[in-house]
């Protein structure tokens, strides 16, 4: 429920008397609008302060009281229905109090420092109503024939609560029909016809108004709702002996863009309210052709500079719809824009729409999209291509694009004015990946639901190794005769651009992206080895050796998990790593590739990784040691970790030392000290003791 209005002016708070003790501005009433559970029912709390009283206990100050119309009725409009409330001094009262500490004298000075006390009063009362048919304007009025006021409508304001926010002043949207026990009214319908677009109309624009079920030979008044408590008549007409009528109205030329509702009210039957839209305007021309053909659109009312997608909606074969998009453009400084779009294949024949939307505001009209005869050009760009004779008529797709097929390929438009060439591997290739089809769909063909979507070039060869490409929607097919016709898409394709296509070290793609792997990931293997992409890591080129060590490890499955980078070379002696979720791989060629990760590395990394007296890694890790330890051999030396002791190297005569005694084994146990400097020498500590090299000899301690 709303809070009571408690809008108290400065002259109340301070003592000063107001400006009209009998009509003081801002003290309105509010009404909560709850749906009561019943179709056609619900609920009205009106609440309204009737009175401020201000008193202060300094005889220096000023106090005062107003009163709000206690005589005075409300009166509330639901459809043809009015409710008539007692005098607000026979509403429900509560009061509240409010400390004050400031007052004015009788001149006016402020006094501060002083004791008072402001108490208001609110009142409250209940409508319940019922049998009253959904969106129907809800007015309330108040009259008070004591202080001569007849229309106060401005008082009375509305709020629907806890249904989703429907607006102020209307009955809330339920489902059905009215319970049996209300009157035995006509419920008529009517609907709003011959609209400019399916998401409604411009300002200005005609509608026309059809109603059926109404009284024979009674008034309809048809209004606009131009703002929610200010509707304006449109139109009228009188109901035939058949209980229907036609008018036709004019929207408001200065209509906002919003939903609005229109409203049938006619004597003897329940008035009605439907939605409608004001949008944009919108113009085509013309207004039917056909694929290959330009069209040019025309929007006004559209808001300076917002940037306009405009496009073609139309009902799919087999059911559902899409919408195509021809582009963007934009709206010059006063609302306007124009486009030349260009049809192409794949609209079904038939009743479509011209949509054009952008930010909050879109707009539609009516378009015909006109099947033309292509078989000609279809014809001319087989014989260009030598497909060879027509196999069969021109047909099409499930999803309403043509073809031709003849002895050597097809000839398929493409999702632009041109006809495109589909033949050979490619051509099978392009076939085998879409996906089935399953429910009403089954059996049929849509190229569009496959990774590829439609061809958007013809083959284009001279590439590498007698390759041959063709470009579609989502991405390609590469063939070669060393690796025939794969798919190439999304991520994984972004990635093999950037390695060079066909003319990098990857070279052509021997199979397709296989799915499937740990945590959504996918690969495609490629001449010179794999890109892996997963949704943590995006895509990146899994090579040589580093691929060979990372397979050794599980691939993604293993320790190292997915590569987070691309190979990283220039490092000494011409060494390569990569980097993946559970550490590197690091090659070199004197070493080979090895994995890096943890403690290991970490430790090897303050060290100075391969550029410190370590060097590369010669070993993977290797665990299995005394107390769950671990190693990794390096071309000078090791790093030896274990829970108790953590990881350190182990390089030079102190480990050749810590060998002879048995290393982990023996009575030192693990390191628990890096190789640290001593006079004339080195020292590193162990579990069961030390080991100190100084002037070329090794003593245990």
């Amino acid at each position: 429920m709303l809070a009571g209005i408690a809008l108290v002016g400065a002259g109340l708070v301070t003592g000063a008397a107001p400006a009209s003790a009998a009509d003081p501005k801002g003290w309105g009433i509010t009404g909560a609008i709850y749906y009561g559970g019943a179709n056609g029912s619900g609920t009205i709390d009106y609440q309204v302060m009737l009175g401020a009283t201000v008193t202060f206990t300094d005889p220096r100050c000023v106090g005062t009281a107003a009163s709000f119309h206690p005589n005075a009725v409300m009166t509330t409009t639901i459809g043809a229905s009015t409710y008539a409330s007692p005098p607000l001094s026979r509403w429900t009262t509560r009061t509240d109090s409010y400390p004050l500490t400031a007052c004015h004298d009788p001149a006016g000075n402020l006094i501060t420092g002083v004791t008072g006390t402001s108490v208001h009063t609110y009142g409250s009362w209940t409508l319940d109503y019922s049998c009253q048919l959904s969106g129907l304007a809800i007015t309330g009025t108040l009259t008070d024939p004591d202080a001569g006021l007849t229309d106060a409508a401005g008082f009375v304001r509305y709020n629907v609560e806890n249904y989703g926010g429907l607006g102020a002043g209307t009955v809330p949207f339920d489902a059905g029909a009215l319970p049996a026990s209300c009157p035995a009214y006509p419920a008529p319908a009517f609907t709003l016809s011959t609209l400019p677009a399916p998401y409604g109309a411009p300002a200005g624009a005609t509608v026309t108004v059809t109603g059926t079920g109404y009284i024979p030979g009674a008034a309809a008044t048809i209004t606009f709702d131009a703002t929610p408590s200010n509707p304006v008549p449109v139109g009228s007409a009188t109901v035939g002996p058949d209980g229907t009528f036609r008018a036709e109205i004019t929207l408001p030329p200065d209509a906002v863009q919003q939903a609005h509702r229109v409203t049938v009210s006619s004597a003897g039957s329940y008035s009605r309210s439907v939605l409608l839209n004001v949008t944009p305007g919108l113009s085509v021309s013309p207004n039917s052709e056909g694929f290959g053909s330009s069209i040019t659109v025309t929007g006004w009312n559209f808001q300076a500079g917002q940037s306009v997608s405009v496009g073609l909606y139309a009902p799919l074969v087999g059911g559902g719809s899409e919408t195509t998009s021809f582009g963007q453009t934009t709206a010059r400084a006063d609302g306007t824009f124009t486009y030349t779009a260009v049809l192409g294949d794949g609209f079904p024949a038939g009743s479509a729409w011209l949509t054009a939307g952008g930010g909050y505001r879109y707009a539609a009209v009516p378009f015909t999209v006109l099947q033309r005869d292509i078989s000609q050009g279809m014809d001319a760009k087989a014989a260009a291509w030598g497909l060879g004779s027509a196999t069969g008529p021109v047909s099409t797709f499930s999803d309403g694009w043509r073809y031709r097929t003849y002895q050597r390929g097809a000839v398929i438009p493409g999702s632009s004015q041109y006809l495109y060439v589909s033949r050979g591997a490619i051509r099978s290739e392009w076939l085998a990946v879409i996906p089935a089809q399953t429910g009403i769909f089954k059996n049929l063909v849509l190229p569009r639901s496959g990774p590829l979507g439609y061809p958007t070039t013809d083959e284009m060869s001279g590439l590498k190794g007698g390759g041959v490409y063709q470009l579609y929607d989502y991405g390609a097919i590469v063939w070669s005769p060393a690796t025939g016709a794969h798919t190439s898409t999304g991520a994984i394709r972004s990635r093999y651009a950037q390695l060079g296509y066909e003319n990098g070290v990857l070279g052509y793609p021997t199979t397709d992206e296989a799915g499937g792997l740990k945590g959504g990931g996918v690969y495609q293997m490629y001449q010179g080895g794999a890109i892996v992409w997963s949704p943590a890591t995006g895509a990146h080129a899994s090579l040589g050796g580093i691929r060979a060590a990372w397979g050794r490890l599980g691939y993604e499955n293993g320790t190292m998990g997915y590569p987070t980078g691309e190979e990283t070379g220039g490092l000494w002696g011409g060494g390569v790593y990569q980097m993946y979720q559970g550490g590197a791989i690091v090659w070199s060629p004197a070493t080979g590739a090895h994995e890096s990760t943890g403690a290991i590395r970490t430790r090897y990394g303050q060290l100075g990784y391969e550029t410190s007296v370590l060097g590369y890694p010669t070993s993977d890790e290797t665990g299995g040691l005394k107390d769950g330890g671990v190693y990794q051999l390096y071309q000078g030396g090791a790093i030896v970790w274990s829970p108790a002791t953590g990881a350190h190297e182990s390089t030079g005569p102190i480990r050749t030392r810590y060998a002879q005694l048995g290393y982990e084994n023996g009575r030192l146990g693990y390191p628990t000290s890096d190789v640290y400097p001593v006079p004339n020498g080195t020292a590193q500590n162990f579990q069961g003791g030390k080991i100190t090299y100084t002037n070329g000899t090794i003593t245990v301690s």
